[in-house]
This record gives structure tokens, sequence and C-alpha cells, in this order.
């Protein structure tokens, strides 16, 4: 924090917290066990001098809300760990505990429920004694961040029973396999990128995504597809083709990744009151947050055009312009009963 600040604005700065006050949607973000390689996620970010001068815009901006809101949106100063972005909380949290030597099996979150699902390996007896140590690694882990908003289940990880296919079931993966491969090979010598190749169940068919860019036409690419089959006694299967736009993939995967940074004190803190969000790039990015403020709340508009302006702030600061990259964007903000209140 530069000195000419003061300190009794880094202090109130510190102290400051929003007041308290369905998505039936579960995520779970599923973790291989023992990979640790997870690119430049650990890059942190300090932004402190952008915080206070946001500070000062909401503290002045607050006196044109109503008097019983004021004192509310006056406490909306910054989304605080978003100026340092210590990533993915989930992931960190499965190699936190896995560096102190636990046996961890799949971790996941549920939302809007906010659960963090930890399984343990191991007979009942061993996870009878870590249950309580692997309980109070997470919370610590949690309380590091100041993320208050999650609870944990730790329970013990039971390998799942895996069905038999079928012989006609496992006719139909290998055939896919081999359509697979074989596609891929041949469209490569054509020069026709193939995105993703994917088996639809019902209606059966196969959907290959390629880039719109593509000189082959649709009716050249469903050829060779069929040619492949016939040529390996595979029965016809109905061929789709779906070109994609490589800029809004690019824009999809940018604002993806926006998302995860603006999202992990929203989501982390109670105080936030932020139940889940979500983005969309069609047909022009939109950031969503939905709050647990019910939308005949006398206060719950003042609240939510002041955490859109809060959001606003951080996605127009100097340090977000290489990946906003000028795109025009939205920021919804819905109530509890799913209607958009900003």
């Amino acid at each position: 924090m530069k000195d000419h600040l003061g300190n009794n604005i880094k202090d109130e700065m510190d102290s400051i917290q929003i007041p308290e006050d369905k998505l039936n949607h579960t995520i779970q973000m599923a973790i291989e066990r023992g990979k640790k390689d997870r690119g430049g996620r650990g890059r942190k970010w300090m932004y402190y001098s952008s915080a206070a001068i946001l500070l000062f815009g909401l503290l002045i901006g607050s006196a044109l809300v109503s008097p019983a809101m004021a004192n509310v949106v006056s406490k909306i100063p910054y989304l605080g760990s978003i100026f340092e972005s210590k990533g993915d909380v989930v992931m960190d949290m499965s190699d936190e505990l896995r560096e102190k030597g636990y046996p961890v099996n799949g971790l996941g979150v549920s939302f809007p429920e906010k659960v963090i699902r930890i399984g343990i390996e191991g007979d009942q007896d061993y996870f009878n004694r870590v249950k309580a140590e692997v309980e109070k690694v997470a919370m610590d882990f949690l309380k590091s961040r100041n993320y208050d908003a999650y609870t944990v289940k730790v329970s013990r990880y039971k390998e799942p029973k895996v069905p038999q296919k079928d012989k006609e079931t496992q006719q139909r993966s290998e055939d896919f396999q081999l359509i697979d491969s074989r596609v891929r090979e041949e469209l490569g010598k054509r020069n026709v990128e193939v995105l993703q190749l994917a088996h639809l169940a019902r209606p059966e068919s196969i959907q290959l995504e390629i880039p719109n860019t593509t000189e082959a036409t649709s009716d050249e690419i469903k050829e060779v597809v069929r040619e492949i089959m016939s040529e390996n006694n595979i029965r016809p299967i109905p061929v789709e083709i779906k070109k994609i736009n490589m800029k809004k993939r690019e824009q999809d995967r940018r604002w993806r990744e926006i998302l995860q940074t603006v999202s992990d004190d929203l989501l982390g803190k109670k105080d936030y009151k932020v139940r889940m969000v979500g983005y969309s790039v069609h047909p022009e990015p939109e950031i969503q947050a939905h709050i647990t403020l019910s939308s005949k709340d006398e206060d719950a508009k003042d609240f939510a055009r002041q955490l859109e302006r809060v959001i606003d702030e951080f996605l127009k600061s100097d340090h977000m312009k290489e990946r906003i990259k000028g795109d025009s964007y939205h920021i919804t903000i819905y109530s509890k009963d799913d209607k958009v209140i900003n």
C-alpha cells in the first residue's frame, strides 16, 4: 500500500466485510491421483493500489444509495483475494493433503451447498484414525484463505464397481476407437483438423467438430467417415459435422479463466453471499453471479449494483487487459429467485 493512502485507510480496508444476509446444480472437479503439473496456476498478483482506488470510489458512491443500504455498500470495497489470485481451491487443497501424506482419491465441491467432499483411501481402521486430521488440515487450509463459505465432508473412498460390458457394447466401443483413429489419420492427410470426435448415443451418431475455416466441405468429410466405416465392416452411423468458430473458442477459453479468477472470493467468503457463478460468450461475454438475496428484499438491487460495480472495476483494471483483450461484456446479478436485479 502506498504511504500517501494513510494507515487508517489500510486498516479500514483490512477490516471491511460485506454484511450477511435454486440452482439444483452440482459441479464435481475430478482430480487425477498424483498429478502435479498445473502449468502457470501458481502465479500470484498483488493489486493493492487498484484496491485502494476502488475503495475510495465505492465510499463516495455509497452516498447515492438508500440510507438503509449506505452502511451495506460502504463495506464492499473490493474482492479481497482477487487481487492476490491463489489458484483453484479444490486442486490446491488436494495438493496440500497429499503433501502431508494423506491418500486422497477424488476431491470435489458441490454447489450451491458449497460442500467440499474428500475421499480417503485405506481400510476402515486407517480411515477412522485420520478422518479428524484430514478435516483439520482442510479447514486450516480454508481458513488460511479466509474462505468461510465452505464446509468439509471426509469419507472413505471405495473403488466403484465397473459394470461389465455386454458383447454388443464392447463391440461398439472398439468400433468407435477404430473410427476415431482412422478418421483423424485420413482427415489429417487432407489438412482437416479434428477438434473433437464424439460418439453420441441418443440418437446414435458420430459428431465431428472442425474449425469453421476448413476448406473441405461437410459432404467431403462425411464421405471419408462413411468409407472408413464401410472398409472396416462397421454398420453405418449418421455423421454430423459441427464447424467451430475458432475466435469464439479462444474467447471462451479466456473467459473461463477470467471466471475462475473472479469467483475465488465470491464463492469462498460468506460475506459476498454468492451461491453460484457462471459465464457465457454468446453472443458476447457475460459474467453471472447468483446471490442469496431475494428480489423482494428491499436492499437486493442496491447490493447487486454495488457488487456489479466491484466486479467491473476489477475487470477494467490494467492487470486484466491482457485477458479481456478489448471484449465488450456484461455482468449479470441474479437473485435467490433467479431474477436479474442489477
